[in-house]
């Protein structure tokens, strides 16, 4: 009896080992999760901007009003740990494209009520590009988000050309965004 309980033990510990080993061996599958967007127009969405972009787009971002130029949406959250590693990368992004005629807008998502922490958290990385509030978090479902960070590319006729999961880079943004702006 004894050495039945010592055999389920091991077993269990071998089995979670064996998952454990997979999990850090499987390399970035998440990452190349294939978007049904893609190919498709982007899901619009209509959401209150926070204040210190208003002055320059009003007090809304509707994504059909910015139809005509190459953007990037980028969905973030406060609590997202890669969404802070990515953050300085968009606004350095952002500060080299912007003259050429490329748009990022920030959606901070799946974060309801937190928009004291999502002032803190532009605040804290400076973001002088659009950042919109979706805090019930349906455009996330609309636009069939696994998580946060994910970035949206999409051409000036609004439709959505790829998607990154997880916190992107400068290469990653210059690479889909030359391709938008061939």
């Amino acid at each position: 009896m004894k050495y039945g309980r010592l055999l389920v033990v091991v077993v269990v510990l071998a089995l979670l080992a064996a998952l454990f080993g997979f999990g850090l061996l499987r390399g970035s599958p998440d990452r190349d999760v294939a978007s049904v967007l893609v190919g498709k127009a982007a899901p619009a969405f209509d959401l209150p901007l926070y204040e210190r972009y208003q002055p320059e787009y009003g007090p809304r971002f509707a994504l059909a009003d910015h139809v005509g130029r190459p953007m990037v949406v980028n969905f973030w959250a406060s609590w997202c740990l890669p969404c802070y590693e990515e953050a300085p990368v968009l606004q350095r992004f952002w500060s080299e494209y912007q003259d050429e005629g490329v748009l990022v807008v920030g959606v901070q998502t799946q974060d309801r009520d937190k928009r004291s922490e999502g002032r803190d958290f532009i605040g804290r990385f400076g973001l002088t590009f659009p950042n919109a509030y979706d805090n019930d978090s349906t455009v996330s479902v609309d636009w069939a988000l696994y998580g946060v960070p994910e970035t949206f590319f999409l051409d000036a006729a609004g439709n959505v050309v790829a998607k990154h999961v997880g916190p992107v880079t400068a290469e990653i943004l210059a690479r889909n965004v030359e391709a938008l702006l061939r």
